[in-house]
């Protein structure tokens, strides 16, 4: 479930996810992506993720159309997790984004994630 949270600045899209990702979650993430987008340009992501059903996650997707381009403008990401998906996305030929512009942060460390994220 993806739920939208408050975010400690405007540059900055927040959210947590739990267990099962639904087409409505997917659609609904992307809508606040394309429009944070189209306001800045460049955006920041402050994730919050549990445990993550991740049979989900291919029928969520499949039906919904991604503008890559408005993805891929994010500036930062801030990962936060029990798990680091940071590997899981090294695993997948992904590990030289996920350094240059995302970090991993324990449940709980709300400061040191929203601090990194507000440096330039």
């Amino acid at each position: 479930m993806l739920t939208f949270t408050t975010s400690m600045d405007e540059r900055t899209v927040a959210f947590k996810f739990d267990g099962s990702l639904t087409k409505e979650d997917a659609m609904k993430l992307d809508e606040v992506i394309s429009r944070k987008y189209e306001e800045d340009g460049t955006f920041n992501i402050f994730a919050e993720v549990g445990a993550v059903d991740l049979h989900t996650i291919p029928d969520a997707l499949r039906s919904v159309q991604f503008d890559m381009s408005r993805w891929m403008s994010f500036n930062k990401v801030a990962l936060m997790s029990e798990q680091n998906w940071l590997q899981f996305a090294e695993g997948l030929g992904m590990g030289e984004i996920a350094k240059l512009k995302t970090r991993h942060f324990n449940p709980g460390e709300y400061d040191a994630a929203w601090e990194w994220l507000a440096k330039e």
